[in-house]
């Protein structure tokens, strides 16, 4: 099951690569123009390269994984629920909301799963 950890690495690093070079590409465009969606991208690459690698230190200290795999879950549920959000609307494509939306989700549910595997084997937490 850490495995589980293992993809919430590379979604997240192949997550946050489409981020960086597009915003390379938005800096080689316009240079000197400070424009908040640039921002907002180097933002969430950022994070999303921070969360891999949190992920990746849990895979080799499972120990701490249950308070941090809550966070990380409930992040990517959110990511999930607003993608489907602005795909109703119209605000993203089918494709966005199938890479961004439908890929967290899955990885939501994995890491739920392995959060609840988790908390159900500790001996700390059975009768």
């Amino acid at each position: 099951m850490r495995l589980i950890l293992l993809l919430g690495v590379a979604f997240n690093i192949f997550g946050a690569m489409p981020l960086f070079t597009g915003s390379a590409r938005i800096l080689a465009a316009t240079p000197g123009s400070a424009d908040r969606s640039l921002s907002l991208m180097l933002f969430s690459g950022g994070t999303a390269l921070v969360f891999a690698s949190l992920y990746l230190y849990l895979f080799f200290n499972p120990v701490y994984v249950v308070p941090f795999l809550v966070f990380g879950a409930s992040l990517k549920t959110w990511a999930s629920v607003l993608s489907f959000f602005l795909y109703l609307k119209k605000r993203t494509s089918l494709q966005a909301f199938i890479q961004f939306g439908v890929g967290n989700g899955v990885v939501a549910f994995l890491f739920w799963l392995h959060q609840n595997l988790c908390l159900t084997s500790s001996p700390f937490l059975t009768p």
